[in-house]
């Protein structure tokens, strides 16, 4: 009698461990997206409050602010999904942990 190929065989222990690892791996490659997307939001509120605050002092002071707090709304937006991020990769280490 021969023994079974082992290679034919995968075990899905292993498989479930390395998509749990795959899917970390790309929640913190998101992580790394998102920050640099909220570096670059911030960045760009800053420089538009000074330019249209200095620039164009005779625009009405509601469409002088609007494209600021624009920018700052969708940083907000940046900074809550940026929040779920970190804890859905919490809630992965705690998974993992378990297993």
């Amino acid at each position: 009698m021969r023994e079974p190929n082992r290679r034919r065989f995968k075990s899905s222990i292993r498989e479930r461990q390395k998509r749990q690892r795959e899917y970390y791996y790309a929640s913190v490659s998101v992580l790394v997206v998102k920050i640099i997307l909220l570096v670059f939001l911030v960045i760009l509120f800053s420089v538009s409050l000074r330019l249209f605050h200095y620039r164009f002092p005779q625009i009405a002071p509601a469409a002088r602010y609007a494209v600021p707090a624009l920018v700052a709304v969708f940083a907000l937006i940046v900074v809550y999904f940026i929040y779920k991020n970190i804890k859905d990769m919490r809630d992965i280490q705690r998974e993992k942990g378990k297993s």
